[in-house]
C-alpha cells in the first residue's frame, strides 16, 4: 500500500514537471519568434510566416514595408522610453487595423513588415489610410508628449511568376522611394518584368 501511494505521488510530480517543461518550451518558442517590446512577430517569426505561405498560387498577396517618420527625433527629444512607447502604440494600431491572421512584424528599430493574403494592392492603401487615422485618434486621446506618429510605406503585390522574397524586395525598394519623397506617403512598387 505504501509503494502504491509512493508511485502515485511520484507520478503526480512527473506530470507536474512535464507540464512545467511544456509551458517553458511554449514560452521559449514565443520568445524566438516574437518581438519582446511590441509582441509582434520579429524578423525570424516573419521569415517563418513567409516560409509557411504557399509558393506560386493564384491567391492575391500584398507585401508592405513600413518605416516610422521622425522616429529618431522622438528618441532624441523625449528619450528612449518615449520611443518605446511610440513603437508599442504603433503595434497596437496595427493590431486594430489589420486582421488577426495577417503576418505583422517589427523587423527592427522602427521598421515593420506586413504580409496581407487575399488583399489586392488597391485595398492596401485604404488599410494604410485607416492606420493613419487610428494613429491620429490614439495620439489625440492619450495626449502623449511625442509628435503624432506618421509612417511611410512601400507596397508590392506579388505577381504569379515571382517569389515572395522578390515581392518583399520590391516593397522595400518602394519604401526607400517613399522616404525620399517625404513623410507619410505610400509608394507602389513597379511591376516586375518576366
Amino acid at each position: 500500500m505504501l509503494s502504491a501511494l509512493f508511485r502515485r505521488r511520484r507520478r503526480a510530480k512527473l506530470v507536474s514537471r512535464i507540464v512545467a517543461l511544456q509551458l517553458a518550451l511554449a514560452q521559449a518558442e514565443r520568445a524566438l519568434h516574437q518581438d519582446d517590446l511590441t509582441a509582434l512577430l520579429n524578423r525570424r517569426g516573419f521569415r517563418r510566416a513567409c516560409d509557411a505561405h504557399p509558393g506560386h498560387v493564384p491567391e492575391v498577396l500584398s507585401c508592405v514595408m513600413i518605416d516610422l517618420d521622425n522616429f529618431k527625433g522622438i528618441n532624441d527629444t523625449h528619450g528612449h522610453p518615449a520611443g518605446d512607447a511610440a513603437l508599442v502604440q504603433f503595434a497596437a494600431a496595427l493590431r486594430r487595423c489589420l486582421r488577426s491572421d495577417d503576418a505583422v512584424a517589427r523587423l527592427g528599430g522602427d521598421e515593420f513588415a506586413l504580409l496581407l493574403a487575399g488583399v489586392p494592392a488597391k485595398d492596401v492603401e485604404r488599410i494604410l489610410l485607416r492606420l493613419q487615422i487610428d494613429l491620429q485618434q490614439a495620439h489625440d486621446s492619450c495626449k502623449m508628449p511625442t509628435a503624432t506618429l506618421g509612417f511611410s510605406a512601400g507596397i508590392a503585390e506579388r505577381v504569379p511568376w515571382e517569389s515572395l522574397a522578390q515581392t518583399l524586395s520590391r516593397a522595400d525598394t518602394a519604401l526607400l522611394d517613399a522616404k525620399r519623397q517625404g513623410k507619410s506617403c505610400f509608394v507602389w512598387a513597379a511591376q516586375p518584368t518576366q
